[in-house]
Order: C-alpha cells, then sequence, then structure tokens
C-alpha cells in the first residue's frame, strides 16, 4: 500500500491550492475528490466569472474568530493571493469595486490554471474517492474511501467544504471526519442565501428589480445594514445586499426579524415629503395608486401605495397629510417579516463549523490532532459576498499547504 507525505481530502478552491502548495514543498501528494472532477463548485462561483479575492479584505468582512481570522489575513491580504495566482500563469484584473477577476472573466480559467498546476508539481489527482474515515496511526493516518479502496499518509488536509450547495459540493463529509479526529463543529446554517418572508407582497413583486438600503431587523431593532438591488420572488427577498444580510441572522437571537427597505435611500424623510408635495401641485388629477410612479419601478410604487393604506378612489390632491406622512413612512422603511434563510440548496457558503480556537491561525494545523491541518469552509468562518470566502479558501489552503508539504517544520 502506497504511503504519501500528504493527502488533501476535498478538491474544491481550498484543496487544489494546499495540494499544490504541498507538493511545490516537496512532499509526495494526493489529492482526494469524492465528485468526478475537482473544482465542480468553483466553476459556479461569481455567476461563472470566479470573483477570486477582494482588494478590501479586512476581519470586518467575516463571521468567526475576529483575532485568528485577522492572523490568517494579515499572512495572506489580496495581493498575496493574486501574486500566487500569477504564479501559475493567471492574469486577473479587478473591477471599480475592488472585487477581482481573472482576467478571461472565466472560472474555468481558475480551475484550469489550478488543476495543472497541480499535475506539474507531481500531486496525484484521485477523483471519485468519496472518503469514509481518517484513523490516526502511530505513524500517520490510514485513509479508507468508498468500496473498501485504502491508503495512508503522514499528514492529512482537511478542505472537504461545506453544506452549501450540496449538488455541487465534495461527497466527503467533512464535518464528520473533523468529528472522528477529536474537532468540535459549531451549528450549522446557510448563508449568503436569499431570506423567506411569507407576505404576500413578495409574489405580487415577483421578478421586480428595486435599488434599496436593506436593513435586518431583530425585534425592531437594526442589526446590519446594507445597500443594493433587492431581487423579489415568491415568498423570498433576493440580491447581494439580502444574501449579507443573511450572513447575520447569527446575530439575530431571541425576536421577530424583519427586513426593512428604504427605497429612496438618496432622499432623506423630508425630501421625499417635499417631493410629494410638489407632485400634488403638479398633478393634482393623479391617482393616489400611482403616488411613486415616477420614482420607483410601477408595481413597486403601487405597493407601497397599497401598504400605506392609501384610498384607491382618491386623487392625489384629496389626500390628507396624515396619508402622506404614512406614504413618506411606508416607502423610507417598507418592511417585510423573514423566517429564516432558504435551505442549502439556495446558499452560496456555510455558517458555522471547525472552531478556530481548535486551530493553530499560522499553519492551519489541528490543535487536537497532529498531523492534521483544516482549510476552508469546513471550518467557523464566512464572509460577505464579494470574494471574500474564495479569499479565505486561498488563504488557509495556501497557510495548510506549506506547513503540511514541510512535515510542520517551520
Amino acid at each position: 500500500m502506497k504511503r504519501w507525505d500528504v493527502a488533501v481530502i476535498g478538491g474544491g478552491a481550498a484543496g487544489l491550492m494546499a495540494a499544490r502548495t504541498a507538493a511545490r514543498c516537496g512532499a509526495e501528494t494526493v489529492l482526494l475528490e469524492g465528485n468526478p472532477r475537482p473544482g465542480k463548485k468553483l466553476l459556479s462561483t461569481g455567476n461563472g466569472r470566479c470573483n477570486l479575492t477582494n482588494r478590501a479584505i479586512g476581519p470586518e468582512h467575516y463571521r468567526g474568530d475576529d483575532q485568528k481570522i485577522a492572523a490568517v489575513l494579515d499572512s495572506f491580504p489580496a495581493d498575496r493571493v493574486i501574486r500566487a495566482f500569477e504564479a501559475i500563469g493567471l492574469l486577473c484584473r479587478a473591477d471599480g469595486k475592488g472585487r477581482v477577476y481573472p482576467n478571461s472573466l472565466q472560472a474555468a480559467s481558475v480551475l484550469r490554471a489550478l488543476w495543472s498546476a497541480c499535475e506539474e508539481a507531481g500531486v496525484e489527482i484521485c477523483a471519485d474517492f468519496p472518503v469514509d474515515a481518517v484513523a490516526p496511526e502511530p505513524d500517520g493516518f490510514r485513509i479508507t474511501g468508498g468500496q473498501g479502496a485504502c491508503l495512508r499518509a503522514e499528514r492529512v488536509i482537511l478542505a472537504c467544504g461545506g453544506k452549501a450547495a450540496p449538488k455541487l459540493s465534495c461527497k466527503a463529509g467533512g464535518y464528520g471526519l473533523a468529528r472522528l479526529l477529536g474537532h468540535s463543529v459549531t451549528a450549522l446554517s446557510p448563508a449568503l442565501a436569499p431570506l423567506k418572508s411569507p407576505s404576500k407582497v413578495c409574489g405580487a413583486l415577483k421578478g421586480v428589480r428595486c435599488r434599496a438600503k436593506a436593513s435586518l431587523l431583530c425585534k425592531g431593532e437594526e442589526i446590519y445594514s446594507e445597500s443594493g438591488e433587492v431581487i423579489f420572488g415568491e415568498g423570498q427577498l433576493s440580491g447581494i445586499c439580502i444574501f449579507n444580510l443573511s450572513a447575520r441572522l447569527r446575530a439575530a437571537k431571541g425576536g421577530p426579524l424583519a427586513v426593512s427597505l428604504d427605497l429612496l435611500e438618496s432622499l432623506d424623510a423630508c425630501a421625499v415629503a417635499e417631493y410629494l408635495q410638489n407632485l400634488r401641485l403638479a398633478r393634482p388629477a393623479l391617482p393616489a395608486g400611482e403616488l411613486f410612479a415616477g420614482a420607483l419601478p410601477v408595481r413597486m410604487g403601487q405597493e407601497v401605495a397599497k401598504a400605506a393604506g392609501l384610498p384607491r378612489e382618491k386623487t392625489i390632491a384629496r389626500l390628507t397629510e396624515s396619508e402622506l406622512a404614512r406614504a413618506v413612512e411606508t416607502v423610507k422603511h417598507f418592511e417585510f417579516p423573514i423566517t429564516g434563510p432558504a435551505g442549502w440548496e439556495a446558499a452560496q457558503v456555510t455558517a458555522g463549523g471547525v472552531p478556530l480556537r481548535e486551530i493553530d491561525e499560522t499553519t492551519m494545523a489541528s490543535l487536537r490532532c497532529p498531523g492534521l491541518y483544516l482549510a476552508g469552509e469546513l471550518l467557523d468562518v464566512d464572509g460577505d459576498c464579494g470574494g471574500y470566502n474564495l479569499h479565505w479558501a486561498w488563504a488557509t489552503g495556501l497557510l495548510a499547504g506549506e506547513a503540511a508539504g514541510r512535515g510542520g517544520k517551520a
């Protein structure tokens, strides 16, 4: 039975980066992937364009152990990750918001570059190898795969990914393997996902897109807010700003949840009131239901007027001051009750995982099991949309690969 220096379990972003790095450090390395091909989930990132990282990388964009996250990011800022890709021939470009993509704007270019770099470094890639068990032995680990296949390795890197997008993820049960090797796993929940709402307005606005400032409320108190495009669907709200609200749900405990939309963020309440007063003078015969027809998408304006309780039979000239005030309040605070995130199929990442307190953040080595390293989404760290989660995968994969490839030696 062949014995490897390093076995990497999981052929996603973190696993591919870790395997190539370990092999470049001189370690005989095998990459074990449960799917027929590595990198399946990677191909779907960034709507197929693969948002590699972000020039605004910082711990404020992540949830988890802030101190340890900061240490990892200090070791691998955005420029270092970009240089790692340029070293394997992948040109990168940044957009006006600091999001970094491959120059081709194709995730396939990233996967091909990583896969080729692994092969050139001497990594043996074993696909269709879902790992069932990893057992410590006196001189390493015994790894058992499907149908009883078995191999040994001196060191193991767990990079199995999370529970999000299960059809695209590695088939290896990374959390179960981590537990078998002595680690704990915090509660898991979908993150960067649409938010479910029972409001009938979502169905009435299905397909509508509207820019707004979205605020996550718990017991009426704001937890987090972000501006961006909100997309309405049957029973849910979506869009990047909503995804980032979903990532803050763990901070919302013990109370009813809601999302409040400021649909006219560029105007304060007084300016909105002035706009409506001027509109009443200019177009007195305008139906009350069309009050916001010149400011919002048509269906959105109609739903706001309805939510404000404006009588359909009235013209704008006949609206009372209190009715106009309700219209202002509604358009600035259009509220939707929230019951939680959409399921795992719709989520981009997993919130929860192996706590960083059980990891040496300088090497990603396990503090519970000598010779074991952990990287990527398996850890209890999740980031915002915009390249932050892939950056975490690259950074932790590089750290784990370097440490495991050197045999734990500095």
